[in-house]
């Protein structure tokens, strides 16, 4: 639950970042939006964090400023890539919480509610952006964000 709670971290500062740089106030808007649900994610996995005895990573205040930086330099390349990028990200984290799902143990109902609600919303947001005008990314950046997904999850996971 610590990697998921992280995620969220960087999903707030995502998309903050994405919303001080948006071009149009619509596509602000929307950013805050997608924000809110993820701040209710990021409050579900602090709570079941604790009911776990689990600590957030140490990690976390990095995570997040590198988050802001990349959000609001997305969203200086316009909101068609702003928004594309959110669509991208999103299917990154949908993936994640399709093999965090089947890897938890069966009993753990609470888990499972939480991660089935987050990946309802995250393809949601997915799907939004790129309704909304973003621009689908070219399968290497995918590849390159897929890598550092990938990196945020296995330091998160120890540290």
């Amino acid at each position: 639950m610590r990697v998921n709670h992280t995620g969220e971290v960087c999903a707030q500062a995502l998309y903050q970042g994405q919303a001080l740089a948006a071009r149009s106030e619509e596509t602000r808007a929307k950013l805050l939006g997608a924000a809110q649900e993820e701040a209710d994610h990021l409050a579900w996995c602090e709570a079941r964090l604790a009911e776990l005895d689990a600590e957030p990573s140490r990690l976390n205040p990095l995570f997040y400023a590198a988050s802001f930086a990349l959000g609001a330099a997305t969203a200086m390349a316009g909101d068609k890539v702003s928004l594309g990028f959110v669509h991208a990200t999103e299917e990154r984290v949908a993936s994640h919480l399709r093999a965090h799902l089947k890897a938890l143990p069966g009993d753990d109902r609470k888990s499972q509610l939480i991660l089935q609600q987050m990946l309802n919303d995250e393809e949601r947001h997915g799907a939004e952006a790129l309704e909304h005008g973003g621009k689908e990314f070219p399968h290497p950046v995918k590849d390159v964000m897929t890598l550092a997904s990938q990196l945020m999850t296995r330091t998160t996971y120890w540290i």
